[in-house]
């Protein structure tokens, strides 16, 4: 069975709706995202309406979160606290209501695991081989029976693989059962990888391979309502760098 992996979509609706027909166009219905849906930019209740029109397994992320009032937008930077403020003012309700539904953290088919930031920490940061080797041992006490845990939340590609796989660039990644592995798809709405463009992944949960896919969009457009909307010039410049 396949899945699509994806997360921090962010309320770029060209970004999302590009990975959908990406999507659709290999007959994958059914997706696992990540959290922090809204935040950054300025199609927040659209792309819920999309998200929430598919089959697919959502928790929620640190930026989903504030928005709901569970986290102090204080504790985010100038820009992000900016358009968390704004997001939070056009909200709707119902999508309100649905992110408070969302878990923290997600178990998946019989061997996996979704989490936003790490496994028992949803804030946190997995970018340097000492974050992954501790969010590995928190991986391994809480969840003992599952090998894979997929995250997002620092919008970069990465596999960190207990033995070592290929770099997440290669076409197809095939894990082994006995392995253990943190998975992190990239960003779909705001890459910081240096490549612009929505990352996301498939994982063919039958046969253990992973398949990294990059999309491009329309960012312009995107770029163009930020500016419209009033939010930090700094979110639409960004996207043309993909960082």
């Amino acid at each position: 069975m396949w899945y699509a992996v994806l997360s921090d979509v962010h309320g770029n609706l060209e970004a999302l709706e590009t990975v959908v027909r990406d999507m659709s166009r290999h007959h994958i219905a059914r997706a696992i995202c990540l959290g922090d849906m809204v935040g950054y930019y300025a199609n927040p209740n659209e792309c819920l309406d999309l998200i929430r029109a598919w089959p697919w397994l959502c928790i929620k992320g640190n930026h989903d979160r504030a928005v709901l009032g569970h986290l102090d937008m204080a504790d985010f930077n100038t820009v992000a606290r900016e358009a968390l403020e704004w997001t939070g003012g056009i909200l709707r309700p119902d999508h309100r209501q649905w992110l408070a539904t969302l878990p923290d953290e997600l178990e998946i088919a019989p061997c996996f695991v979704g989490v936003h930031g790490a496994p028992g920490d949803p804030d946190a940061y997995v970018f340097t081989p000492a974050e992954a080797e501790q969010a590995m041992v928190v991986f391994r006490q809480q969840y003992p029976q599952r090998a894979v845990c997929f995250y997002g939340h620092t919008h970069q590609r990465a596999v960190w693989a207990w033995p070592p796989v290929p770099e997440p660039e290669a076409a197809e990644i095939h894990l082994a059962p006995t392995g253990r592995y943190l998975i992190n798809p990239g960003s779909v709405g705001q890459s910081r990888d240096g490549v612009p463009g929505a990352s996301y992944l498939w994982l063919d949960a039958d046969t253990w391979t992973i398949v990294y896919r990059r999309v491009p969009y329309d960012y312009v457009v995107t770029q163009e309502k930020v500016l419209a909307a009033g939010l930090p010039a700094f979110l639409a410049e960004r996207l043309a760098m993909g960082i």
